[in-house]
C-alpha cells in the first residue's frame, strides 16, 4: 500500500483528499502540527507528499527543501497561486508537480497515480539499475529506502551515500577516507567522529528492519558489509 503525507492546513480540504485517496487503497496521514512537518515525514516515510504552500510558521517551499535534503520522494504542490514564477520557484525548491486550487479530485488522483507509476511502478524500469540487493536487504537509491520483506527505513542523504558505497563494494572493505570523500566535498570541515556517528545510525536502521547484514569495523582501515547466512 502506497503512503501519502498530506500537508494542508485547511482541514476540510485535507480530509476530503484523505477520504478520496483511501477509496483507492492509498494510506494517508494528515499533518496536524505544522512546525513538525519533517518529523511527520520521517516517521511516516511516505511514497508521495501533497504540499500546500500557505502554511502556518513555515511555507510549503521551506518544507519541500527540508524533505529534499533527506529524500527523493515525489512532492506535489497544492496552491491557489500558480503563476509561472510560483512554478519555477516550486521546481527550484524540489517540487515534482503542481495542482491548482480549486482542483478536481479526479485530476489529483490521476496526477498521483502518474507519479507513483513513474517512480515505483510500471514506468520505473530505468530505476532498476539503482536498486541494490544483498541477502534479505534491498537498497533503493531512487526512493532513499533500505528495506527487507516486511520492514523499511528512510535514509538521510549521508546515510544513503554511505550505504551505497558499502553495498557496491561488498564484500570488500571501504576505507574511512573513501567514505569521507563520498560524503563531504571538503574533508577539512569534518569532525573526527562524524563518520562514526553516521555509521552507528545506519547500523541501527539495519537492525530495525531485521536485516541479515551488519557493518563491521575493520580497525585502522574502514568498514565492511557482512552477511549473516544462518
Amino acid at each position: 500500500m502506497y503512503k501519502i503525507l498530506i500537508v494542508e492546513d485547511d482541514m476540510e480540504i485535507a480530509h476530503t483528499l484523505q477520504k478520496q485517496l483511501e477509496k483507492y487503497s492509498y494510506q494517508c496521514l494528515i499533518v496536524l502540527d505544522f512546525e513538525r512537518v519533517l518529523d511527520y515525514f520521517q516517521e511516516f516515510q511516505p511514497h508521495l507528499v501533497l504540499m500546500d504552500i500557505n502554511l502556518p510558521a513555515f511555507d510549503g517551499y521551506y518544507w519541500s527543501r527540508k524533505i529534499r535534503q533527506v529524500s527523493n520522494c515525489p512532492i506535489m504542490i497544492l496552491s491557489a497561486r500558480m503563476s509561472d514564477t510560483d512554478q519555477v520557484y516550486g521546481i527550484e525548491n524540489g517540487a515534482d508537480d503542481f495542482i491548482t486550487k480549486p482542483f478536481s479530485l479526479d485530476v489529483v488522483l490521476a496526477k498521483i497515480n502518474g507519479q507513483i507509476r513513474r517512480i515505483y511502478g510500471e514506468y520505473a524500469a530505468d530505476s532498476q539499475a539503482r536498486i541494490l540487493k544483498i541477502g534479505n536487504t534491498t537498497l533503493n537509491i531512487d526512493t532513499v529506502r533500505l528495506s527487507t520483506r516486511e520492514h523499511e527505513e528512510l535514509l538521510t542523504v549521508k546515510e544513503l551515500r554511505l550505504c551505497t558505497m558499502l553495498f557496491e563494494a561488498y564484500p570488500n572493505v571501504v576505507t574511512r577516507q573513501q567514505l569521507l570523500s563520498a560524503i563531504w566535498d571538503d574533508e577539512t570541515f569534518v569532525e573526527e567522529n562524524t563518520l562514526t556517528v553516521n555509521i552507528v545510525r545506519l547500523r541501527k536502521k539495519l537492525e530495525s528492519i531485521h536485516s541479515s547484514l551488519a557493518i563491521i569495523t575493520i580497525r585502522g582501515i574502514g568498514y565492511q558489509l557482512s552477511e549473516n547466512r544462518t
